[in-house]
């Protein structure tokens, strides 16, 4: 996959990101409340998603531009802030 400019690259990135850090909540959320074969069916279900976002997603973009390689610090921030905006935007009533 080329994307073909840095912007988009940082896009897919970021959503990626958002997305994993989704998927780890579900995990964090439902978990307790399943038993511990489904839990654990559940965990390996959220491995093998983000496992296929990073191989088919973020791993291209890094590869097309490494300047957007970002640190475990980064990766949160990026996480929590987009987060953030979507909660916002879903809190706006709709025109």
């Amino acid at each position: 996959m080329k994307l073909g400019t840095v912007e988009a690259a940082r896009v897919v990135r970021d959503a990626s990101i958002e997305a994993m850090d989704a998927l780890n909540s579900v995990v964090v959320e439902i978990a307790p409340l399943l038993s511990e074969a489904n839990s654990k069916d559940l965990r390996l279900a959220v491995a093998k998603s983000m496992t296929a976002i990073l191989e088919h997603l973020v791993n291209p973009a890094l590869e097309e531009y490494p300047e957007l390689e970002v640190d475990e610090d980064t990766w949160g921030d990026i996480a929590r802030g987009r987060a953030r905006a979507r909660l916002a935007s879903s809190d706006s009533p709709n025109e």
